[in-house]
């Protein structure tokens, strides 16, 4: 299947998921299940947009507020080198930015294929898909709650979450509330939201296969299903994590980060192939039928032997 991850990673301005040279040494190894273990190539990526939004913010105070611009630069180092904030950066704009479009496509292809067959099971699962789409939009904010380090004062956190917000176009803010532990315990429910979206996605890829044409491919079908289970395997492994009296919040970030960034990433993937070459297939194939029956006895010959087989 096809990786197109680096694509949706351009519906925000700058925003690439991509390595940069010593990246990885910014998390410990320590800090890993396993010390074999890489951090997820997302969390990477976010801390650099992280630190790109941050220089900018200190380079334009720098003139006006020298103490405020040298403040951001040591949140920035600090966000670095505990990234409990860049994990929720990465979180929103996997999710914003990522899923939730290709959510949106798939959606949109299916009611453009239910409309053309008139099938009232292609609505209802177009409902379901619309339901885990609101879930996820509903849980997002959580996301966009950056929590950092004790001795980051108001003003500074503040400011790199005005120098977020406009980088990324997503609402950042401040959470003076949260904890670390508190944090990851929302981000784990956010995955909770994944989990339904893997469901319905489940459904439509059951559907999708017993009602495709003979001639289309259903392997797509499989692979989408085979990472709605993925989804929710990783959903048990962090509800299971969340409550292992032995995972601290410290010990517990790197589970929550590769499997909520993972799970997003397989989602993303997955939903904007199969929509692609299964589901737009199939809703070209239909409208070029329609179209025929109007102007071609041949096609509606063609189109009678299909549906009787």
């Amino acid at each position: 299947m096809p990786s197109t991850t680096a694509q949706h990673a351009t519906h925000a301005a700058d925003v690439e998921w991509h390595d940069h040279p010593g990246a990885r040494k910014m998390w410990p190894v320590s800090e890993f299940t396993k010390p074999t273990e890489n951090m997820p190539s997302e969390l990477i990526a976010a801390m650099a947009m992280v630190k790109r939004a941050c220089a900018k913010a200190s380079r334009d105070l720098e003139q006006v507020n020298p103490g405020m611009a040298q403040a951001i630069e040591l949140a920035t180092s600090k966000i670095i080198s505990d990234p409990c904030a860049a994990l929720h950066v990465a979180a929103s704009v996997g999710v914003a930015h990522n899923l939730l479009p290709a959510l949106a496509g798939l959606r949109a292809e299916l009611e453009l294929t239910a409309n053309l067959k008139n099938q009232k099971k292609g609505l209802e699962l177009v409902a379901q898909l619309m339901l885990a789409h609101e879930t996820i939009t509903a849980a997002l904010p959580c996301a966009h709650q950056l929590v950092m380090q004790r001795g980051t004062s108001r003003p500074v956190r503040e400011q790199v979450a005005k120098a977020l917000t406009l980088t990324l176009s997503l609402p950042f803010i401040t959470a003076d509330t949260l904890t670390p532990v508190s944090a990851m315990d929302k981000l784990v429910g956010l995955h909770g939201t994944l989990k339904l979206t893997a469901i319905a996605l489940n459904n439509i890829a059951e559907a999708m296969r017993d009602r495709a044409p003979a001639q289309q491919d259903a392997t797509q079908c499989d692979a989408l299903a085979m990472v709605c289970r993925q989804v929710k395997d990783n959903d048990v492994a962090l509800a299971t994590g969340a409550h292992a009296d032995q995972l601290d919040g410290h010990i517990f970030k790197p589970l929550v980060a590769h499997k909520l960034l993972q799970s997003i990433r397989l989602l993303t993937d997955a939903t904007t192939v199969f929509t692609e070459y299964f589901v737009r297939g199939i809703t070209v194939s239909r409208d070029r039928i329609s179209h025929g029956l109007a102007s071609s006895l041949m096609l509606v010959t063609a189109n009678t032997t299909v549906q009787t087989v």
